[in-house]
């Protein structure tokens, strides 16, 4: 894996020669998987240490994610008109400031609004980061860009789940959140070094700077109707966002579970999910070259999305297998999900930028797709929680499956531009 990743991070290199404002992106992004993957096995016990309830947490997260349906699309629009880095910059120190505050709040319902806050800001500000790195990537390219900065953060955030455990036993919760909110704010001290370019005036009527503030932030909160009504079209892209967000949503909570009940020991659980996102990993700068080398990215991301729902589909019925193949199935199944997923996954992450009306606009086109996400983050956790209940787990992974069907069916109808070239072999 280290040997792996230290490829990864050398071909990085080599591909931002020149891209300064990249290379400043993935050190940052660098720093912050780093404390994700601290936190990660950390927060929910937290909570729950706190007093929280199961159903309290659900409801937590349930908020957190609400929230961001209408900030993203506001804040997005308002990266376009006044600049990215102030939202990039200032939302990242906000978030990095809140994270050693979590660990300093013992009641209740103090750390649950200090939390929503942390989840709102953290969730709001992926898409004006997202139209960021978009804004500095080339088109050639584009992809294996993308694949690389995914790839090496996974690794990186691998790298500090495996290395969780002893930094908690060493530093204490406390301590450990304190680290965290250490290399957040690092990270967000590193984007200061972004140089983003002046952008043009536009030429719209300003009626007072009230008025434009609030016309423009209207205009952000309305924009997925908005890019529906005038281009048809984009219908597809939007609707293959909710469906492969609403898919995605089972995996994190209910394959730990599911490992579980099909007679996996718990201590197994954390090495299966990483075994997962390792492949991914390594799956993702191959796909990243593949799809540059391709006229048309829908070719790669047509059958990612039908290999991922084969899988799917696999998963759901290893609760009606014998109990010795069924584990051994889930295992097979699980991790071979993450070789489409990777293959695809950058080829999907270039055709938004692709279809995005341009860099005055992309705020708000990437504020609206995370609109679109984050109504799938809030109906998944209900719908696949009602269904695992009355049915078993193994229909809420079918469920994912059929939504992964959908999403392919909606990402086959774009309609791709000709802003890509295939770049040579």
């Amino acid at each position: 894996m280290i040997r792996q990743g230290a490829g990864v991070l050398r071909e990085m290199y080599g591909l931002t020669r020149g891209l300064g404002n990249l290379r400043v992106m993935l050190g940052s992004g660098l720093l912050g998987m780093a404390a994700s993957g601290l936190l990660n096995p950390v927060m929910p016990l937290y909570l729950r240490s706190r007093g929280l309830g199961f159903q309290e947490i659900g409801a937590l997260y349930t908020v957190g994610a609400l929230l961001p349906i209408f900030v993203q699309p506001v804040l997005g629009a308002l990266s376009d008109r006044h600049g990215r880095k102030p939202f990039v910059v200032g939302l990242s120190l906000v978030t990095s400031l809140m994270v050693p505050a979590v660990a300093l709040v013992d009641d209740p319902q103090p750390l649950a609004a200090v939390m929503i806050l942390k989840m709102l800001l953290s969730r709001s500000a992926a898409p004006v980061s997202n139209a960021m790195v978009a804004d500095f990537a080339p088109a050639k390219q584009r992809a294996t860009l993308f694949a690389l900065l995914d790839a090496t953060s996974n690794l990186v955030f691998v790298a500090a789940l495996f290395a969780s455990s002893a930094v908690i036993r060493a530093l204490s919760v406390a301590g450990t959140f304190f680290l965290a909110g250490g290399l957040f704010l690092a990270g967000s001290l590193l984007l200061l070094g972004l140089d983003e370019p002046a952008r043009p005036p536009r030429a719209e009527p300003v009626r007072g700077r009230a008025g434009a503030g609030w016309g423009l932030a209207l205009r952000g909160l309305l924009s997925p109707f908005t890019y529906v009504k005038d281009q048809p079209g984009a219908a597809a892209l939007f609707l293959w966002q909710f469906f492969f967000t609403f898919a995605l949503a089972l995996f994190p909570t209910y394959l730990p579970l599911y490992a579980v009940e099909l007679g996996a020991p718990r201590e197994a659980v954390g090495p299966l999910v990483a075994a997962s996102w390792l492949t991914y990993a390594f799956a993702q700068p191959f796909g990243g070259r593949l799809s540059d080398r391709m006229s048309r990215r829908v070719g790669l991301i047509a059958p990612g999305l039908a290999g991922m729902a084969v899988m799917a589909a696999v998963l759901g019925i290893c609760g009606w297998l014998p109990d010795g193949a069924a584990l051994l199935t889930l295992v097979a199944a699980w991790v071979l999900l993450a070789v489409p997923d990777g293959l695809h996954r950058s080829s999907a992450s270039a055709l938004v930028v692709e279809q995005s009306p341009g860099p005055l606009e992309r705020g708000r086109f990437m504020g609206a797709l995370g609109s679109c996400a984050a109504v799938a983050s809030v109906l998944a956790p209900v719908t696949y929680g009602f269904l695992a209940q009355r049915a078993g787990i193994g229909c809420a992974f079918l469920l994912s499956s059929v939504c992964l069907v959908l999403a392919l069916g909606c990402v086959s109808r774009v309609r791709e531009t000709s802003s890509h070239a295939p770049s040579e072999p």
